[in-house]
């Protein structure tokens, strides 16, 4: 009997070993989501929906409910491709593994506090 080697490759198996990883990496997926929960569940909504204004020229942008959630997709896609390249670079150098993790949180964070200015403002 030939002994057939096992497949490893799992995806993120990395992520899911290093407790720190693991932690940061549902902590920001569950923040993302909270984020799309928290709009979705807003309040009724106007068709046009002012997504950027500042002091000087006033609102400079509008846009509608599903832009909002292009933003939230948006920012998923980068989570993962993040989680993608933490979990490439942890054997070569951890550092930078911890660094694309604890940026995406610190991106869902922002998201979230986008999206509910965006619901304040609105």
């Amino acid at each position: 009997m030939d002994a057939e080697p096992k497949n490893t490759a799992m995806i993120l198996k990395h992520i899911l070993k290093d407790k720190y990883l693991r932690i940061t990496a549902a902590i920001s997926v569950f923040v993302l989501f909270l984020a799309g929960i928290i709009f979705s569940f807003a309040g009724p909504f106007n068709e046009q929906l002012i997504l950027h204004f500042d002091s000087y020229n006033g609102i400079d942008l509008l846009g509608g409910k599903w832009q909002v959630f292009g933003i939230l997709f948006a920012a998923l896609a980068i989570l993962a491709i993040n989680f993608y390249l933490s979990d490439f670079l942890y054997s070569r150098d951890r550092f930078l593994s911890y660094l694309f993790i604890f940026s995406g949180l610190l991106l869902s964070i922002l998201i979230l506090t986008a999206v509910s200015v965006i619901i304040y403002v609105n």
